[in-house]
């Protein structure tokens, strides 16, 4: 009879602390309802351990979770954590994992290792160093709450006083042993419940853990948190935030436009690598480029010789309703600019941009020998009906340098057109101006040195006339000779004064129509 009290006592006992873990479990979860954050209780959930948002288990997340390091205002040192996201002025963390935690011991080993080779010290590799740690897998450890500590320890306890030797009451009388006895069945049955409620109170804790993973830290009470696997602070000042994933997207180039059209190229000296507008192709000439779009391509064929790339290019139209067929030589190694454009005709600045009172450098299509290699070439081109493009490059030493665009015409602006004819017009009238300025010197000087010639004249019929006037008093062939060399000197003179002042008033002519022009 007594043993039936006891055993109901203890059973009914067990029940009502079930119910209580099962109620304590539960409040949280009745508090906390969504992802979107809404008001909980102080009171019962605390900033450290908080209810787990929830998730449609169907849908893939749309994030990744980072290893990070956070630092809360208060405390001495940083703690290592998971980062989930910033959501509505809250961060969400979650405790590592066994696998998560090598990946971190990991990415510490690595930042430690560059520091080391940064500084040239010797560095020795770890075995593991190349194992992969996969960070989604599920820890089957027990995690290690307060009430999980608390029931092992009473559990180690409880081992301790199995293990500890049992009297079994030989030397007693009878109803000391029958007492004995009774008590040794209320032992085991005690202790057989408190390890059915000890092993209750674990799958609870793991249970609650497992609802309730995160940690719930408001996002001004940390000084900063450092995303290790990216190596970048996590900005604090974002009030949603969740790392994304970056997903690699293998971009295709398009060799060339596809069409109906093949073009034959033939290269001296055979076996060249072949290129369409500066992209190589994975052919070699001679070869047929097939199912190009027609239209206009700048081909280009590439030989190492002797260690040196030597380059021939050339533009090419292909047509869709005949052979297209080329033959480039290849050029001795020089630096040089080849500039192509659609269309044709188009004006280039090298290092300088259009302006009224400056000419363009070439007009393409053109290739330009000679080239001093840059690291940085600013390349402008213009032509009327067209946007104004601009081309930053490299011009490497040794290579053809090739650069090609394709101008985008302007179909409605006519106004933009009509400044553009405009500029020109301009332009042409200060580059007319400036050709004027620079040809008034020419009549200026002319009619200087007529000036100097009819000076001179005019003094030598001076001295012609002082002569026969004041040396010869008689009349003599001599004296007529005087006097005819004096009336030619004076005439020589005035003709030169007068083709000088003609040639001066040209001159001053022409540098005031050329200031009014230019200017």
């Amino acid at each position: 009879m007594f043993k039936r009290i006891v055993f109901s006592s203890f059973f009914a006992l067990a029940s009502v602390i079930a119910f209580a873990d099962d109620v304590v479990a539960e409040q949280p979860a009745a508090q906390v309802d969504s992802v979107s954050g809404q008001a909980v209780s102080s009171a019962v959930v605390q900033s450290s351990s908080s209810q787990a948002p929830s998730s449609s288990s169907e849908e893939a997340p749309k994030w990744r979770e980072v290893p990070v390091r956070y630092w809360v205002n208060g405390d001495s040192s940083e703690l290592e954590a998971i980062f989930v996201k910033i959501e509505n002025d809250t961060v969400y963390l979650k405790k590592p994992t066994e696998a998560e935690l090598r990946h971190i011991e990991r990415l510490t080993d690595k930042k430690a290792i560059a520091l080391q080779e940064s500084n040239g010290q010797e560095v020795e590799q770890a075995e593991d160093e190349n194992e992969e740690v996969d960070l989604n897998a599920k820890s089957a450890e027990i995690i290690m709450t307060d009430a999980v500590k608390d029931s092992m320890a009473a559990q180690a306890d409880t081992s301790k006083a199995e293990a500890a030797p049992v009297d079994d009451g030989a030397d007693d009388d009878l109803a000391t042993a029958m007492a004995k006895e009774d008590k040794r069945v209320k032992m085991e049955e005690i202790a057989k419940m408190e390890k059915e409620i000890r092993e209750r109170e674990i799958q609870d804790s793991i249970a609650a853990a497992k609802k309730n993973p995160y940690i719930k830290i408001f996002r001004y009470e940390l000084k900063r948190l450092y995303n290790m696997e990216d190596d970048v602070m996590i900005d604090l000042s974002l009030s949603n935030y969740v790392v994304p994933i970056v997903k690699v997207v293998e971009e295709t180039i398009e060799l060339y436009p596809p069409g109906n059209a093949n073009l034959l190229v033939v290269s001296q000296p055979e076996a060249c690598s072949l290129y369409v507008n500066g992209i190589p192709l994975k052919i070699v000439a001679p070869d047929t480029i097939k199912n190009i779009k027609p239209g206009k391509y700048t081909i280009s064929v590439m030989k190492v010789l002797k260690d040196v790339e030597w380059w021939g290019s050339a533009v090419v139209k292909i047509n869709a309703d005949s052979v297209n067929k080329v033959t480039i030589p290849v050029l001795r190694p020089s630096t040089r600019l080849t500039l192509n454009s659609n269309p044709e005709a188009a004006e280039v600045y090298v290092n300088q941009e259009p302006s009224l009172n400056r000419m363009p450098d070439h007009m393409t299509d053109v290739v330009v020998d000679n080239v001093k290699p840059q690291v940085r070439a600013t390349i402008h081109f213009r032509k009327v009906g067209y946007r104004d493009t601009t081309v930053t490059t490299e011009i490497k030493p040794y290579m053809p340098n090739l650069v090609y665009v394709d101008m985008t015409p302007v179909l409605d602006d006519l106004e933009f057109i009509e400044e553009q004819n405009a500029f020109n017009k301009e332009r042409s009238q200060r580059r007319i101006g400036r050709g004027l300025l620079w040809g008034s010197i020419i009549p200026i000087i002319a009619g200087g040195v007529m000036w100097y010639l009819a000076e001179r004249d005019w003094s030598k019929a001076a001295d012609k006339k002082h002569a026969y006037e004041n040396l010869s008093a008689f009349d003599s062939d001599d004296t007529r000779q005087m006097v005819k060399d004096n009336h030619e000197l004076n005439d020589s003179g005035d003709t030169k004064c007068g083709v000088a002042i003609g040639l001066g008033a040209l001159g001053v002519g022409l540098l005031a129509a050329g200031i009014v022009l230019a200017f």
